[in-house]
């Protein structure tokens, strides 16, 4: 399980990426958890069907907030 610190901090780099819309912390957060989740799971070998482009961005976005 991913600790909801790296969630909330990777949420919102997510979101001031994409210029702070108003609206949207849901979105953020579930992208986020889902993001720091497969990259957990890429760490592990569990994840064959993601593409190695989808390996690349996932480690690169969880590696910058955590």
């Amino acid at each position: 399980m991913i600790e909801e610190s790296k969630i909330r901090e990777r949420a919102y780099a997510l979101w001031e990426k994409d210029a702070c819309p108003d609206g949207a912390a849901c979105f953020y957060w579930y992208l986020a958890q889902d993001q720091l989740e497969t990259a957990l799971q890429l760490s592990r070998g569990e994840c064959a069907h993601v593409t190695n482009e989808e390996k690349v961005s996932l480690f690169n976005g969880a590696a910058a907030t955590g």
